[in-house]
């Protein structure tokens, strides 16, 4: 009886171990195929070209940014599933040096402002982008995107493909 129990645990031992090893390599499998798609949860870079160095009041952003230090100005869109996932993260509050643009993708600036409420972000630093007018100046075609402003100019852009990578962006405008 001892033997049989002995072999049975065995068996077992070994079929965990298999399957373990199964999970891992799949697992590999994964990443390698999110990699090679592009899917990493990685920011990337964007251009401001002839924008860049532009004071914010320029591309139609709110004029105090003009006169700020330091500010991240954060476009997020009402069917993009990621800045849905943010806007939640933030849980109704707009981080200090933030500012929110909500991006209307129909064109339906009710859809952005129902999206601001929605997460409670309609504080003093939250605004919609009437007709995408301002993504238009930045010739911003994806969200969530991060523009930095340093001394009330433009500096940098890149996308926020997740909130853990919007968590460390925030430590740049604390």
């Amino acid at each position: 009886m001892t033997t049989v129990l002995l072999v049975l645990l065995s068996l077992l031992t070994f079929g965990l171990c298999i399957l373990l090893g199964a999970l891992v390599e799949l697992f590999n499998q994964v990443q390698q195929i999110r990699t090679q798609l592009g899917m990493v949860d990685r920011a990337t870079p964007l251009d401001l070209g002839a924008k860049r160095d532009a004071l914010a009041s320029t591309v139609g952003l709110p004029a105090v940014l003009d006169d700020t230090g330091d500010a991240m100005v954060l476009f997020l869109s009402n069917r993009c599933t990621t800045c849905r996932a943010i806007a939640d993260e933030l849980d109704g509050t707009v981080p200090p040096g933030v500012w929110i643009v909500a991006e209307p993708v129909t064109g339906d600036d009710q859809e952005a402002e129902a999206f601001l409420q929605e997460f409670r972000l309609d504080g003093g630093r939250a605004l919609v982008d009437r007709q995408t007018q301002i993504a238009e100046q930045l010739d911003l075609n994806v969200t969530p995107t991060a523009i930095f402003i340093e001394n009330g100019r433009l500096r940098r852009a890149q996308t926020v493909p997740s909130s853990r990578q919007l968590s460390a962006m925030l430590t740049v405008v604390k």
